[in-house]
């Protein structure tokens, strides 16, 4: 749900400025949260909470499963939004949807583009994608977790997982 909302803000952004704040913003985020999550002192904190009761193996394994299926969704809602941008401005639906169309005439001054929009997403998608490879060499740097082949290992314990995810 997350990334359905996001995507749909950027078809709003009018500007590079909103879209480089919301990518710093969103970068930074992932930069530095997602490796915390990983610590064993915020371990130590969810359980003693009583939050967690995994071990940490476990519960790095979740936040490695967690981060995994972000940046799937992360990927796939991006390439979503882009397509259905394309198909509501070049398509024939743009009449039914003119919010979306970049064509209304209230929208000529204001900077608000296709092409700014369309543009501007693909830079933040290599920018999440930067940022999720960096998160990932920290995950194996800090604390010696593989979220590719921890993946790998549940797709192949769980075969079912992939039908889902496709």
């Amino acid at each position: 749900m997350l990334q359905t909302y996001v995507r749909a803000l950027y078809a709003r952004l009018r500007s590079p400025s909103q879209f480089a704040i919301l990518q710093l913003v969103s970068s930074t985020f992932v930069l530095i949260i997602q490796p915390l999550t990983m610590t064993s002192t915020l371990h130590g904190i969810l359980n003693t909470l009583q939050l967690n009761f995994q071990p940490v193996d476990e519960y790095r394994k979740y936040i490695g499963r967690s981060f995994y299926l972000r940046q799937l969704s992360e990927n796939v809602s991006m390439l979503a939004f882009l397509g259905w941008i394309c198909v509501i401005h070049f398509g024939p639906n743009q009449k039914i949807y003119p919010y979306l169309s970049f064509r209304d005439a209230d929208t000529k001054n204001d900077g608000y583009t296709f092409e700014l929009t369309f543009w501007a997403s693909c830079v933040t998608w290599v920018c999440e994608i930067v940022a999720d490879w960096m998160v990932r060499r920290i995950m194996w740097w800090c604390f010696e977790f593989g979220v590719t082949g921890e993946a790998k290992r549940d797709f192949v314990d769980f075969p079912l997982l992939l039908p889902c995810c496709l």
